[in-house]
């Protein structure tokens, strides 16, 4: 399965940290651990940039 990127906004450190766990995460193959990151991402996005991610089953 492909996931969608997330919009990360530029210029935001606290995107790129959460970017880059998540792009770690996924080359270790840690399932868990970059869901984790995706959903504190969104949270993040929502919260600090007004930005919905629509998740899509």
């Amino acid at each position: 399965m492909i996931t969608p990127p997330l919009p990360y906004q530029d210029e935001c450190a606290d995107c790129e940290r959460l970017k880059s766990a998540e792009a770690t995460a996924r080359s270790i193959r840690d399932r868990t651990k970059e869901v984790d990151c995706r959903v504190l991402a969104r949270r993040h996005l929502r919260e600090v940039h007004d930005v919905v991610s629509v998740v899509r089953a």
